[in-house]
């Protein structure tokens, strides 16, 4: 039990003190509220004339009619707060939830590349969809734990009012409660765990098969995706199935037991027993039975939940401390004024500092790269050979945590940019068009200029409609809704070259001091490749521009080009295992 009530503490802790203080008094509310109208209504039933029936503090010396109203009133009240208590509950519940998901989700869009090389993406999608739901039901279902065991308490104490003899069938169903669970484990925590791997490889299938339907289409592999899924969901059905058996097969033993041992009870002692205090015990002690029984249920549902909470704190670890690497006001406090498209003059990066890694066989430094404004600068190379990784590290995407880039402007200022508040200023600067192109599900302007298509200053829709005009992308606009209208991406409805262009305007139209362009004329025919050529050239002579291309002829347009030889690759592939 180390293991998870250690995670426990943590999950306690991480809810924050004022959270779970509102998450029990709210239970502990409704408890308090069913047991005070619990004894009002056995004191209007019984008439009072229990033994000791005076001595409950829920009124037992009240008359039938005084009884009654309070009982109503009781019961109005009672409605009334668990309405607003339910409303709380949730509150609370998906506030932290929500706030689990957002910091999950800010790791990995901020974690270093190397560290995030490290995670799957059904582990991502298994604990944004399901584990960190699963983290805050362990939190509830320990908070109703103690519910329930404030509540054992009270019913308790009232059997003990009523009469000590009277305190056997409590007693009783004490143990057979207990007995139920020792005849009935749950193993909680081993099925929680599976819980938490079979839910990261049914999210890994979803998401192969949405994000790569194309492929397995051209592939012929239906029946083997829908066979993986099938497979897949079959065991986690079974997991479920499971858990629900146990906790039903306890609740059926505990029931079972509790009136057989209470019957036995009534049976042998019915004679020496008054009606009333029969009614009152018997009432009192089947609460406090399905309040122990609550405990056992509820720690156990916490516990199997508690693997889920388990492998969100484990993930947390592999992305490293939350940090933003995007510039701030305050971040960039330390940070001289970056220079503009038209003041930056110059940029050099390099490694910071070598490493055995870096260096590779031959023991050569650690590389480097500068580049000019008016410049068109090339990497070349056949596949593999490290062209993405160069552009990738000069952009700050890869093992950025060991860069170093010296900024020149036009007054001959020089800026050093490096640790984390550098590299999200040296972000701030660069627009990248990668050799994949990722496009969202949103609109064709959303697409096009993201977290600024409501911004005051985004490209007004002319210049839109003339960009893709140019670049041979006006049909996107015939399309329902136009600029609007949302991409439905499902079957990659878009071809290759489409998707490129738009991912290339996409950075042109962030207006940076420098771009980098990997591959592209990629999936281009040669009169639109011709096109970017162009603007590509053109471009570059108002800012520092980095392509990476097997394409001849813009080989020929660069004004220094960068050879990367099959040897490059020992250093490609050292920069992505990371250290």
């Amino acid at each position: 039990m180390q293991r998870p009530l250690s995670l426990w503490r943590q999950l306690v802790a991480e809810a924050g003190a004022s959270r779970t203080a509102q998450l029990l008094g709210l239970a502990l509310l409704g408890s308090a509220l069913e047991a005070l109208g619990l004894g009002l209504a056995a004191g209007v039933l019984l008439g009072g004339r229990g033994p000791r029936l005076s001595a409950l503090p829920w009124g037992g010396g009240l008359g039938p009619g005084a009884a009654i109203a309070v009982l109503v009133a009781v019961m109005v009240v009672r409605a009334g707060l668990q309405a607003l208590g339910t409303i709380r509950l949730e509150g609370l519940r998906s506030g932290f939830t929500d706030r689990l998901r957002r910091e999950l989700l800010e790791r990995v869009v901020y974690a270093p590349a190397t560290r995030l090389e490290q995670v799957g993406r059904g582990d991502l999608l298994g604990l944004m969809m399901d584990d960190i739901g699963r983290s805050v039901l362990a939190l509830d279902m320990g908070v109703r734990g103690l519910q329930a065991a404030l509540a054992l308490l009270i019913y308790g104490s009232g059997v003990m009012l009523v009469g000590r003899t009277q305190a056997i069938p409590l007693l009783l169903g004490f143990a057979a409660t207990g007995t139920a669970a020792l005849l009935q484990r749950s193993d909680a925590w081993r099925l929680g765990q599976w819980h938490s791997r079979l839910n990261s490889a049914l999210q890994r299938t979803v998401g192969d098969a949405l994000h790569g339907l194309k492929a397995v289409r051209a592939a012929g592999a239906e029946g083997w995706m829908l066979e993986r899924f099938r497979a897949e969901t079959h065991q986690y059905r079974q997991i479920l199935l499971n858990t629900v058996s146990r906790q039903a097969l306890f609740a059926a033993l505990r029931d079972g037991l509790v009136v057989s041992v209470v019957g036995l009870w009534l049976l042998l002692g019915r004679g020496s027993l008054a009606p009333e205090a029969i009614a009152t015990t018997l009432l009192l002690a089947y609460k406090a039975a399905g309040s122990l029984a609550a405990v056992v249920t509820n720690l156990r549902i916490s516990i199997g939940a508690l693997p889920g909470y388990g492998q969100l704190r484990q993930l947390r670890q592999q992305l490293g401390p939350p940090g933003n690497p995007r510039p701030t006001d305050r971040s960039l406090s330390a940070v001289p004024c970056l220079p503009t498209a038209e003041s930056l003059r110059r940029a050099h990066w390099q490694e910071q500092p070598p490493t055995p890694e870096l260096a590779g066989p031959s023991g050569r430094s650690p590389e480097s790269l500068s580049l000019r404004r008016g410049e068109l600068v090339v990497v070349s190379g056949p596949s593999g050979s490290g062209k993405t990784t160069l552009l990738d590290r000069w952009a700050g995407l890869l093992r950025e945590e060991t860069s170093l880039w010296e900024l020149e402007s036009s007054p001959g200022a020089t800026i050093r940019l490096e640790g984390q508040a550098g590299v999200g200023a040296w972000r701030s600067l660069v627009a990248y068009a990668p050799q994949e192109a990722v496009l969202f599900e949103g609109s064709l302007r959303e697409n096009l200029l993201l977290e600024r298509s409501q911004h005051p200053d985004a490209p007004s829709d002319q210049k839109l409609m003339d960009w893709l005009q140019c670049l041979g992308l006006g049909h996107l606009t015939e399309r329902p809704m136009g600029l609007e209208g949302r991409l439905n991406l499902s079957l990659d409805c878009f071809s290759g070259g489409e998707i490129q262009r738009l991912g290339l305007l996409r950075a042109w139209l962030m207006e940076r001091p420098v771009e980098v362009l990997d591959e592209p004329t990629a999936f281009l025919d040669s009169a639109t490749a011709a096109v970017v050529r162009q603007i590509v050239l053109e471009r570059s002579r108002e800012r520092l521009v980095l392509v990476a291309s097997h394409d001849p002829l813009l080989l020929a347009s660069a004004d220094r080009l960068i050879r990367r030889e099959p040897a490059d690759r020992f250093n490609a592939s050292a920069l992505h295992q990371g250290p």
